[in-house]
């Protein structure tokens, strides 16, 4: 019964997803920059200038060169989450329990695993790619759609994978840290994968109604912010440069999920070469 209630909200949510792509993105597009001048014009300049992350954090070594764009961006992000994105997320993760929460985690995850299954075979990893097909097969016919891990309990737990982790296993570089607007920092490299190819590369994408892939992906970014929130919230009370701590977390899970997939899966991996110590002084620093 909370799953279904869950639902009704998220179609609530899918129509404010629709409302704002069509109408209000375009003047986003204009407000970030304006915005972000507005906003950033009231802190140090110089303070930002002189930030160095192979100087000053060896640890968190992050290619920025578009920082002071960045930063209004990611200002306005913060201006928009705390008005629309934030207040919505806080409802879910108040009315919704954890049994709740669990069955939309394992759905939306479902919806994304053929996606997995593409970039395996792009990858010419077969192992990934029996193991992300069963792994969707199981969950959507005996887990009812996904909303069960029945997968996980023979062992078919592949990492998920995007077009962006296709082109490190290939050797393709992070590149420049970007922050985009609504979305958020990310890097060059996968820049794409929110953008384009998220959808372009998911069979499923092609079998699904769009009014049903708008709910999916309201639910999925609620969701995503509600996890987020103890993080969000401790950063912003505790932390004086929120930029830099949300990339420095974001630079040790990258770091660490990318180990442990190596470990896993890629023994000899021609494109990647992260060691545990490196993982670690990393989260120390967040």
């Amino acid at each position: 019964m909370h799953f279904i209630k869950s639902f009704l909200i998220s179609g609530n949510i899918s129509f404010l997803v629709k409302t704002c792509t069509n109408f209000f993105i375009p003047i986003i597009i204009v407000l970030t920059f304006e915005l972000g001048d507005i906003v950033a014009s009231n802190n140090d300049k110089e303070q930002y200038s002189s930030y160095n992350y192979h100087g000053l954090n060896d640890h968190c070594r992050v290619y920025d060169p578009y920082e002071s764009l960045n930063r209004k961006i990611f200002i306005f992000n913060g201006v928009l989450d705390s008005f629309m994105l934030r207040p919505i997320a806080k409802g879910y993760g108040r009315f919704t329990n954890d049994y709740t929460k669990n069955r939309v985690e394992s759905f939306v995850g479902n919806v994304s695993e053929p996606l997995s299954t593409v970039n395996y075979a792009l990858q010419g990893n077969s192992d990934g790619v029996f193991k992300s097909f069963w792994r969707f097969a199981i969950n959507t016919t005996f887990g009812l759609a996904g909303m069960f891990d029945i997968a996980s309990k023979f062992d078919l737990t592949p990492p998920q994978q995007t077009f962006g982790n296709t082109l490190a296993y290939y050797g393709v570089v992070p590149g420049p840290y970007i922050v985009l607007s609504i979305y958020g920092g990310i890097n060059a490299r996968d820049v794409s994968d929110p953008l384009i190819s998220n959808g372009l590369l998911n069979p499923l994408d092609y079998a699904l109604h769009k009014d049903f892939k708008l709910v999916v992906t309201g639910t999925k970014i609620v969701h995503t912010r509600s996890k987020l929130m103890p993080f969000t919230d401790y950063v912003t009370k505790n932390s004086t440069d929120t930029y830099i701590k949300v990339i420095q977390a974001g630079s040790f899970i990258a770091a660490f999920s990318l180990l442990m997939w190596s470990i896993k899966y890629h023994h000899e991996s021609r494109s990647q070469n992260i060691n545990t110590d490196r993982a670690l002084d990393i989260k120390q620093m967040i």
